[in-house]
């Protein structure tokens, strides 16, 4: 019965998480469309920094009240995740950039599109690496 309840609430959880996930992304898309075409707003990586630090906050006040569980910040904590931070910064910096360049329907379908790209990318990689290691077997054989 306990796990049965507990099945219910990771379900709900995980549910709520992705509803508010796709609120907080539209609502921040719509908002720094606004601020780079209605208020020419180009100050993308000060945009950024801005966010971050206001869901940093935002993570702490939730942990300290209970409402999300956040892990203790460590320097060795901070360490093992800068090269991941430094290369989603770079992406979001960029992301910000570029909004201000396309329309928004375009900017949503690019940025959830990408992983398709990553995929035939490497998919492509890898059959010309297969075709060059094949190749170089059928050399030394011949």
């Amino acid at each position: 019965m306990v796990a049965a309840h507990r099945k219910k609430e990771g379900m709900g959880a995980a549910v709520g998480s992705a509803i508010a996930y796709a609120f907080v992304s539209s609502a921040m898309t719509f908002a720094n469309k606004a601020l780079s075409s209605s208020f020419s707003f180009r100050f993308p990586l000060f945009l950024l920094l801005l966010q971050m630090v206001t869901t940093q906050a935002l993570l702490l006040i939730g942990s300290t009240l209970g409402v999300v569980q956040y892990p203790r910040i460590t320097l060795q904590g901070l360490r093992a995740h800068a090269p991941l931070a430094t290369l989603y910064s770079l992406n979001a910096a960029l992301a910000i950039a570029s909004l201000h360049a396309v329309s928004i329907p375009t900017y949503g379908v690019l940025k959830r599109a990408g992983p398709l790209y990553i995929l035939a990318i490497s998919s492509v990689a890898r059959l010309v690496a297969l075709r060059r290691l094949k190749g170089g077997k059928m050399k030394e054989d011949g």
